[in-house]
């Protein structure tokens, strides 16, 4: 691994023979050892289905090792080199995975992330720093994103491997915030929920309301696009009940089940599907209830 001081230093050693660039940010290549990579790749635990994207691929060493750790996952680089775009491609050819791997000319924010399952990054920090909304932005959830030596700021990584040199690894969230809705029969009776979700990456936190009830969701859990979490509200003429949800995020909806446990009452589960909705009704007037007012006590 090379220091983040030496990294400095180097840089500035060699701008002045550095090509004018479109964007004030970049890396120049500087290779990395054959044993980070194979940390870096297992922690990512490759699976055959994987598309591995390199963003700054350089020499092509990550998406070659990854095709070399498993024969049938596919890999794709990126860099803005075209000479060590050439040798990679020549690289591929020559180890015999080219129809699995290629090496693309192109800048690293133009890339297309709709195929990836891990994004490898070894770069800079403060250009991985603006390469996170790129990726956030288009790469599916569950994809897993996967860096050395420095992090990518105030989003924190799912899993890291100190043995050596950190490597870091993230799990793309689905998008949850704002307002959900759905309705569930308890007891042949139905009843409506109105949500609202506040998100910061991977940390969600939120709030529904059954009626005229509203309580905190408890417990939520956010991975990629699975989505946990439970509610405990009274219903009407039910009382207190447990709601515990488990789901998938797709696009614009939840799908999953959910088990409830109406109070002095057994279990029931049945399918689950929330809607998002451009305002909740978790916000809807609630109305001033009459309380009876305790007694004093004289």
């Amino acid at each position: 691994m090379v220091t983040r001081v030496v990294l400095v230093t180097m840089l500035a050693a060699v701008l002045t023979d550095v090509p004018t660039r479109s964007q004030e940010r970049f890396s120049f290549f500087q290779a990395s050892s054959p044993e980070s990579v194979e940390r870096l790749l297992k922690l990512a635990r490759l699976r055959d289905d994987d598309v591995v994207v390199d963003l700054g691929s350089g020499n092509g060493l990550i998406p070659l090792t990854a095709a070399r750790m498993n024969p049938r996952l596919r890999g794709r680089g990126v860099d803005i080199d075209p000479k060590l775009v050439e040798e990679s491609n020549q690289r591929a050819r020559s180890e015999g995975v080219a129809d699995r791997v290629r090496f693309e000319l192109r800048n690293a924010f133009d890339v297309d992330l709709r195929d990836a399952t891990v994004v490898t990054m070894w770069l800079f920090p403060e250009l991985m720093r603006l390469l996170r909304p790129v990726i956030l932005e288009r790469a599916a959830p569950g994809t897993r994103v996967l860096t050395s030596t420095w992090n990518l700021g105030a989003w924190q990584p799912d899993e890291v491997d100190m043995d050596g040199a950190a490597i870091y690894m993230w799990i793309v969230p689905a998008r949850v915030a704002g307002a959900w809705e759905w309705e569930l029969s308890v007891a042949s009776r139905r009843f409506r929920y109105s949500s609202f979700v506040e998100q910061h990456f991977q940390m969600v936190e939120g709030v529904a309301r059954a009626g005229d009830r509203r309580e905190v969701l408890e417990g939520m859990t956010l991975r990629g696009a699975d989505i946990t979490f439970a509610l405990t509200i009274t219903l009407d003429q039910l009382g207190l009940t447990r709601h515990e949800f488990s789901g998938k995020v797709e696009g614009d909806q939840i799908v999953g089940t959910v088990k409830v446990t109406p109070a002095g009452q057994s279990p029931l589960t049945m399918p689950w599907r929330a809607r998002r909705s451009e305002r909740s009704d978790y916000f809807a007037p609630t109305g001033a209830a009459l309380f009876q007012q305790p007694a004093q006590v004289r």
